[in-house]
């Protein structure tokens, strides 16, 4: 072990050093950091509406608190990518030295012009309930809104490109003097909103020229351009066990670098829900699952072992933690990774665009797909049941149980150590670092 944490602090500590010096990636850390309040707070509302209790979530439903829980989720997770862009410029432009706020709020401003906005609203003769159906349409309604499919999680990216492109040409017109300049008797908070008068409207009129050319391209907009350059590479990959590995390995490195893991659903959806439906009607029947190896991999590679990542055997060992900072990290994202929900150490940590954290990231899916390799042919297991079916936030050990017995809670409980194993060298690395870094400020 020793070993190997001075390995890789050799060939990582130069990166992660590079990467802390850098404007951007120093920029980026910090903004994804600040979002701490937010997904902690989010994860709060996610654990109360999504508590793996059936007769609770079911009371939830009736009483009509969970649109209300609903409402308060879009307001923190889907709102991320928003909030991304505001940091990002804001922190930017405060690195540099200028006024921050009005960075941020032309981040967001900039953020949503580029944002398909126009929907259409159809109305129905009389609204199905049995699909597939057919409808007679009534009338339209034409409908301005900014959907969290882009504001939410998924716009990351966007949100952070655009957060630096703002923030560049924010500081470069200030250093030409591109602003209004007024005298001294001028009340301070009228003069700062109103100096980067000019460069605001060059740099949004400069984001409507983007959003007008891209309105002329296929992709219609940078949303679905930065979408559909990095899934056309994915679309063979979904079918087979050993890819479906791959896939997650893909997901873990997009998510590293800021691109969440949900643009990989419509592409792997369909199949998915194939395969799960002929693993169904094969139990039903009482015949061999024709996906069973992909399935149980499908399962112990999703998030349900701590989210995203396997973060489950991160925060064991966390538990460990040297650093103060990561002691109290520990505290704070525990109960939340239990349930499946790891947005506090995704940019809390962060996990995100934080060098040290990048191998386990790709390795955790590779491991973990080797070892159930191993188990299932071990344990001779088939008894799975794809019937059984419970919320994301149900802890991983207690839907292995169900679904497979005391065979497929092996395979679980070894899941999570795989986890451990895998994520444990790293987080020492990043503890030593934090530690360190705690000595110098006492």
């Amino acid at each position: 072990m020793k070993y190997l944490e001075n390995f890789l602090n050799k060939f990582l500590s130069p990166v992660a050093n590079y990467m802390s010096e850098s404007l951007f990636f120093s920029t980026l850390a910090e903004s994804v950091m600040r979002l701490t309040p937010i997904t902690l707070g989010g994860a709060v509302v996610l654990l109360i509406g999504n508590f793996p209790i059936p007769a609770w979530i079911d009371l939830l439903n009736k009483s009509g608190i969970s649109a209300h829980i609903a409402a308060a989720q879009n307001a923190t997770m889907n709102v991320l990518a928003l909030l991304v862009a505001f940091n990002f410029a804001y922190t930017y432009a405060k690195k540099c030295h200028y006024e921050a706020l009005s960075a941020g709020l032309l981040s967001v401003s900039s953020f949503l012009i580029l944002m398909p906005q126009a929907y259409t609203i159809f109305n129905l003769e009389k609204v199905p309930t049995d699909f597939p159906a057919e409808a007679v349409i009534t009338g339209s309604n034409n409908l301005t809104a900014f959907a969290t499919t882009y504001t939410g999680a998924p716009g990351v990216i966007v949100a952070i490109l655009v957060g630096w492109l703002v923030s560049v040409l924010y500081v470069y017109f200030n250093k030409k003097n591109l602003v209004i300049k007024l005298p001294a008797s001028v009340p301070p908070n009228v003069s700062e909103s109103l100096r980067p008068s000019i460069l605001s409207g060059l740099i949004l009129i400069g984001f409507v020229g983007l959003r007008a050319i891209l309105s002329l391209t296929s992709f219609g907009d940078l949303f679905s351009l930065i979408g559909q350059f990095v899934q056309a590479p994915l679309q063979n990959f979904i079918s087979s066990p050993i890819t479906y590995i791959l896939i997650m390995v893909i997901g873990n490195m997009l998510w590293f670098f800021g691109v969440h893991p949900n643009m990989l659903n419509g592409i792997i959806l369909p199949v998915v829900m194939a395969n799960l439906i002929e693993n169904q009607n094969a139990f039903m029947a009482n015949k061999p699952l024709p996906f069973l190896t992909w399935g149980i991999l499908g399962y112990l590679l999703s998030n349900a072992f701590g989210g995203t990542g396997t973060t489950s055997g991160l925060v064991l060992a966390m538990s460990r933690a040297k650093s103060q900072r990561y002691k109290e990290l520990f505290k704070l994202s525990a109960l939340p990774t239990i349930f499946n929900i790891n947005e506090p150490l995704i940019f809390g940590m962060p996990i995100m665009m934080n060098p040290i954290f990048f191998l386990p990231m790709v390795l955790v899916p590779i491991l973990i797909g080797i070892m159930a390799y191993v188990m299932i042919f071990i344990l001779q297991f088939t008894e799975y049941n794809p019937m059984i079916s419970l919320p994301w936030t149900t802890p991983g050990v207690v839907v292995t149980f169900l679904q497979g017995g005391w065979k497929f809670l092996l395979i679980g409980l070894m899941t999570v150590l795989t986890s451990f194993v895998t994520w444990l060298p790293f987080f020492r690395i990043a503890d030593q670092k934090a530690l360190e870094e705690e000595k110098e400020i006492m």
